[in-house]
């Protein structure tokens, strides 16, 4: 070990690591499908096609605002391989706040499966609105 190596605060060297060879930076924050939004028992409105999503991070609406706008990727392993893949992935943006807590409303280009409640998804970074 160098005499410069040791005056350098330990925390540099690890990210050094990561940012030269190491894991990749993420790009996306983790999300989970809590569930779709609900309407009124007797008028029929069940909004299937606006699902909710709790992005981690996130406490209240007003955190929310940032996150308008951005891609939600739900991906998910088939029995059959496509394009030499058996991973799918089903593209979607965050359109909403809802509720008070900082969950989000997200609608999907084809609508999320049941399977996918409790599922994590991936906020993805862009398009960015700076």
């Amino acid at each position: 070990m160098r005499l410069e190596d040791e005056c350098r605060p330990a925390h540099d060297k690890t990210v050094a690591k990561r940012a030269s060879g190491g894991q990749p930076i993420r790009l996306y924050v983790k999300g989970t499908v809590v569930g779709f939004r609900r309407g009124a028992a007797n008028s029929g409105n069940h909004y299937n096609h606006t699902s909710l999503v709790s992005v981690e991070g996130l406490k209240s609406r007003s955190d929310v605002d940032w996150y308008l706008g951005k891609k939600i990727a739900y991906i998910f392993k088939a029995k059959t391989k496509k394009k030499n893949t058996n991973y799918r992935v089903i593209w979607g943006k965050v359109v909403a706040a809802h509720g008070s807590k900082g969950l989000v409303r997200a609608k999907f280009r084809k609508n999320l499966p049941p399977q996918s409640l409790g599922a994590p998804v991936r906020v993805m970074l862009y398009p960015s609105r700076v």
